[in-house]
């Protein structure tokens, strides 16, 4: 048996595996699937058509997610055409896959939870299917990929701040992507508190940061959440976005909002009038997100999303409660991140192929396997980490 700090000629004949089966994996979507269309693909394209031929950005629904667009219109620009465009995504997840290796290698000082993390990443169809579609989550989960690894390497905050500028830009990719920049926030924030006892201090932390969930509140309100429609999926009483089979029934008539009121109004009346049907409504929605089981899957595949990912779960927690090893602000990013996608899947809908959970369960895949790798120690003491886990940068 090799112990975890095995030598490194011995790992890189497990990197070059994982990059072996990459090649295939994707060779095998691409060759059986070619191009894929979903939903808004054609917008998009649409969209980026202007941009590129007349840098004419629309002032529609599109907009929202321009960051995607302008991507396709600078491949179109280049020459690409779709078929390019879905290369260029798998490349870049390619890339990702690497910075996670190297992300998860950093952070549990040992080969065994990079391989593992590495090997969900590129082998979870539920996540890599999306690198054939011209949609949005392909890159939205690549750029993740990397902002945290940024993240990871930063040895101090200036360094840090590398990570600004791919934020701002996940930000432009998709609504939801503000998320990321919250979570940098928590970040920043959690290095500042740590590093002061003065009271002071901290309470002037705190009131500052009140200001960050009250702007994003207003953004939210008035500019995301601008053109979708949100209570009315409860009216409808649809847990899964584009899926009937699962409905939640209201016991009592329910009572809707003004047609005039602003998003953000409309859910809190429709709360305040429909307490007990929004709240058994959300717990539905809070399960169905994290459990990802779906009745319209087959038995293996709900079967493999039980036995990998609620396991993944626990491991995961308990790689962030392991503060003497796992650098708190770090932890604290990823569940700002887990925990925003959460709260805004079970307040509006869970989608029919859960992508909301896929667009972050990378953060899942690398830290269950830090968990995983770091009891796997405690089973075998005498094997130690041959590197040291990632330091959390300094104010």
């Amino acid at each position: 048996m090799y112990p975890l700090s095995t030598p490194l000629f011995k790992e890189r004949h497990l990197q070059f595996s994982l990059v072996i089966l990459w090649l295939v994996l994707q060779s095998f979507f691409i060759w059986k699937y070619d191009i894929r269309f979903m939903g808004d693909s054609q917008g998009y394209i649409t969209y980026a058509q202007n941009i590129a031929e007349h840098f004419y950005f629309a002032a529609n629904y599109q907009l929202k997610y321009v960051g995607y667009p302008v991507f396709l219109a600078i491949l179109f620009k280049l020459g690409f055409g779709l078929k390019g465009v879905i290369i260029c995504q798998t490349i870049i997840s390619g890339f990702a896959s690497v910075a996670l290796y190297k992300t998860t290698r950093q952070l549990a000082g040992n080969y065994v939870a990079p391989v593992l993390a590495t090997l969900l990443f590129i082998g979870w169809y539920d996540l890599q299917f999306y690198n054939g579609f011209i949609l949005t989550e392909s890159l939205y989960i690549s750029l993740l990929v990397f902002a945290f690894y940024l993240l990871v390497r930063a040895e101090s905050i200036k360094q840090s701040l590398w990570v600004v500028p791919v934020l701002l830009y996940i930000a432009l990719i998709r609504p939801n992507g503000f998320i990321a920049l919250v979570a940098y926030f928590a970040y920043l924030f959690t290095i500042a508190f740590t590093a002061t006892k003065s009271i002071k201090y901290r309470t002037a932390l705190i009131l500052l940061v009140t200001v960050v969930p009250l702007a994003a509140i207003l953004v939210v309100d008035q500019y995301l959440l601008q053109q979708f429609t949100i209570v009315e999926t409860y009216e409808k009483g649809k847990l899964v976005f584009m899926y009937d089979g699962l409905l939640v029934h209201s016991d009592k008539p329910i009572v809707m909002p003004p047609e005039d009121a602003s998003p953000l109004a409309k859910m809190l009346l429709f709360v305040k009038e429909n307490t007990a049907y929004f709240l058994r409504m959300s717990l539905y929605r809070f399960l169905l997100f994290w459990g990802n089981v779906k009745p319209f899957y087959s038995l293996l595949h709900n079967a493999i999303i039980v036995v990998v990912l609620y396991p993944l779960y626990f491991f995961t927690v308990k790689a962030m409660a392991t503060t003497k090893r796992m650098p708190l602000p770090l932890s604290m990013f990823v569940a700002f991140l887990l925990l925003q996608q959460c709260f805004i899947t079970t307040v509006t809908s869970e989608d029919w192929n859960g992508r909301f959970l896929m667009s972050l369960i990378s953060f899942v895949f690398m830290f269950g396997a830090i968990g995983i790798s770091w009891q796997i120690e405690k089973w075998w003491p005498k094997y130690k980490p041959a590197t040291k886990a990632a330091v959390p940068a300094a104010p």
